[in-house]
């Protein structure tokens, strides 16, 4: 792992290549697609069950 940190401006990609993590377009794709599927998967139940798990008021509507 690099000595430094990279700046705190930098693009997400430069943070990752400095930790030697290489971005490619078919791997953001492939990311896109898992967040796509996961907010398909989220509900308003499930949102308020989290809530109520970790103590957080109920959402206003």
């Amino acid at each position: 792992m690099a000595n430094s940190s990279p700046d705190t401006g930098a693009r997400g990609e430069d943070i990752l290549a400095a930790a030697g993590i290489v971005v490619d377009d078919e791997g953001k794709a492939r990311a896109r697609r898992k967040l796509d599927e996961a907010r398909d998967r989220w509900t308003p139940e499930l949102d308020a069950e989290l809530r109520a798990q970790i103590g957080l008021p109920a959402r206003a509507a």
